[in-house]
């Protein structure tokens, strides 16, 4: 009994010892692919995770501190102040002065001899609102307006700016207008014609300035008559009132040949 039990015993120790034997002897791509198995298991120690090859963590891109591009300032949102032109430099007014002045109930007429005017101005006389504008059948002739009756005395003081507003002064002073005389009143029997032969054809309107207050008063005309070497009498005349040019009459016209200077044609 006791022999058998030592047989068991010793057989026990060898088997054992053959089997380490073995798995010591044991080819190397046999231990690889036991290792290999336990790597490559579908379900990873939880402890320490292995990323997938295809899930390779690839670092994100970083942002550079390269500066965004500055948004430029509109010239809209830009609070600026628009330039205003500054007005030519006028120096007519120096050498200005007045014509002729008519003063009613409407208001004041001041008619300058202003060389080299070419453009509107505005302005006051004796503190009234004054609006100038240049004549344009006329060469340096300025008509100017008051609403204000200013019949009475001579010496008006004049300012005269380039815009309505009265920022650019061009020129301050004063004129003497006449204004203190009382005018004569129109002719009587309106107009003044030549005692010769004419037609409407032959007469020529003066309208400017239009709708003047004074029209017929202090009437004069030039009048000149010639008597053609075929007997013909003509005659060229013009008259002028307190306005400037009235109205004329022209026979002559172009007619050529020998002529001398006459009396009334009857």
């Amino acid at each position: 009994m006791k022999n058998q039990s030592t047989l068991v015993i010793t057989g026990l120790i060898l088997t054992t010892f053959l089997f380490l034997l073995s798995a010591c002897n044991a080819p190397d791509d046999l231990i690889i692919a036991k290792t290999t198995s336990a790597i490559d298991s579908p379900y990873p120690d939880p402890a320490s995770p292995t990323l997938s090859p295809s899930l390779t963590a690839t670092p994100a891109p970083t942002l550079t501190g390269t500066p965004s591009p500055t948004a430029e300032k509109s010239s809209t949102a830009t609070s600026t102040t628009t330039p205003t032109a500054t007005p030519t430099k006028y120096s007519g007014f120096e050498h200005a002065r007045v014509y002729k002045a008519y003063a009613n109930s409407d208001g004041t007429l001041f008619y300058f001899i202003a060389p080299g005017v070419k453009s509107p101005y505005f302005g006051t006389v004796d503190g009234h609102d004054l609006t100038c504008e240049p004549d344009p059948s006329q060469v340096n002739l300025l008509v100017c307006s008051t609403d204000a009756n200013l019949f009475g005395t001579s010496l008006k003081a004049f300012e005269f700016f380039a815009d309505e507003a009265h920022t650019y002064r061009v020129y301050a002073g004063s004129f003497t207008t006449d204004l203190d005389i009382i005018p004569l009143t129109p002719t009587p029997v309106g107009f003044i014609w030549p005692r010769a032969d004419f037609f409407p054809a032959d007469i020529t309107w003066g309208y400017n300035p239009p709708s003047c207050p004074v029209r017929g008063i202090n009437l004069t005309c030039e009048i000149e008559y010639r008597r053609y070497e075929d007997n013909s009498c003509l005659v060229g005349m013009s008259c002028y009132d307190s306005c400037g040019f009235y109205y004329s009459v022209d026979t002559i016209k172009s007619k050529s040949g020998e002529w001398e200077s006459s009396g009334p044609c009857w």
